[in-house]
């Protein structure tokens, strides 16, 4: 990763853990439910190198737990920390601004699904509604996703 922000600025620390091409993606595959090493680097196309990098400073800070489960030589799986979950609402937000912003209509490649009511939210006002927002949401593939990820994540339908 590049020098680090040396201002005393939350965006600043923020991007010093998160400013790099991989580490949010890697916390999206673990919110998507990915554990193993092997899924990571096929989810993200991280060079293993650098996935190795990325998912050591996450346990490092506390985002994601590594966890022995070979029985016999060294397997690990990664599975988010409480701390890694609370970055959920974040994600969501980058999911909506990006779909409004970066994306022609209809052709989002992700969205936030309200989980008790199934509802799509729009945009950053329904996710900081304290009705729909937070935890409650969920991702499903959108209507410009691509193969895999609707068969990782399901769609709308």
């Amino acid at each position: 990763m590049a020098g680090k922000h040396r201002q005393t600025c939350s965006i600043a620390g923020f991007l010093n853990l998160f400013g790099d091409a991989w580490s949010l993606m890697i916390v999206r595959e673990a919110l998507y439910g990915s554990t193993r090493f092997s899924e990571f680097q096929r989810n993200t196309g991280a060079a293993r190198n650098l996935l190795s990098e990325r998912l050591s400073t996450l346990v490092a800070h506390g985002i994601l737990e590594k966890v022995d489960v070979g029985t016999v030589g060294a397997r690990h799986a990664y599975h988010i920390t409480p701390k890694g979950e609370s970055l959920r609402p974040l994600m969501a937000a980058i999911i909506l601004w990006s779909n409004e912003h970066l994306y022609p209509d209809g052709q989002a490649p992700n969205s936030v699904i309200h989980r008790q009511t199934g509802a799509e939210l729009e945009g950053l006002d329904d996710l900081l509604n304290p009705a729909l927002g937070d935890s409650r949401c969920k991702v499903a593939a959108g209507p410009g996703a691509s193969a895999a990820a609707r068969k990782r994540l399901g769609s709308l339908e």
